[in-house]
């Protein structure tokens, strides 16, 4: 895509539909839903291994198991997180798509909206979170195995391994309202595209 191809409508940048790259939407309709089962599984697991907890009568174990269940439950609701973030960029192939065939539909060159800022950091956000999570479930398991061994190790890591995985969430929910403000971007540049082509086709 070179800067030739870009033209503004309203307030935003628009590239032909060819000119796109990389097509996300796509691969997230293939990835909500997986995402999905996984972070319903965690969290299953996650209540069902608190089950058990409370059963067990030996203290350490109970720490231990303890110690790393939270973060399985975390992961749980990072993947839940993940897969409504794919339905948003879903949502905004769906947008996209829709607006491309009524264009062509009335005889007009496809536009899409060239992709903003919001739509390049969101998928970043989602999977920094994800990862954050997912490190912070491997370090509760480090936390557990420590508390039999160095339990002061184990308290240091456990002062500061719940505020990461915090972090985590608050990536993902950062990326969830990126998402948003991307399909409001693209539900403006959809409204003015209509208003340009109308008003072309009045002159």
């Amino acid at each position: 895509m070179t800067a030739a191809t870009l033209t503004h409508v309203g307030r935003d940048l628009a590239i032909p539909r060819e000119s796109e790259g990389f097509d996300m939407p796509a691969m997230a309709s293939k990835m909500w839903r997986p995402m999905l089962a996984m972070g319903l599984m965690a969290v299953a697991a996650g209540v069902v291994v608190g089950a058990v907890q409370a059963t067990l009568d030996n203290s350490l174990s109970v720490s231990q198991v303890a110690a790393w269940n939270a973060g399985v439950l975390f992961l749980g609701i990072g993947l839940l997180l993940s897969a409504v973030t794919f339905l948003l960029a879903t949502i905004l192939g769906e947008l996209r798509d829709g607006g491309t065939s009524v264009q062509e539909a009335l005889g007009e060159k496809a536009l899409i909206l060239k992709r903003p800022l919001t739509g390049k950091l969101f998928p970043a956000a989602m999977m920094m979170g994800l990862m954050t999570l997912l490190a912070a479930l491997v370090i509760g398991f480090i936390q557990a195995a420590k508390l039999d061994t160095d339990p002061a190790a184990a308290a240091d890591i456990a002062a500061w391994v719940t505020p990461l995985r915090f972090a985590g969430l608050a990536l993902l929910f950062t990326g969830v309202s990126l998402a948003l403000a991307t399909i409001v971007r693209a539900l403006r540049f959809q409204a003015s595209r209509i208003q340009d082509i109308a008003a072309h086709r009045a002159d």
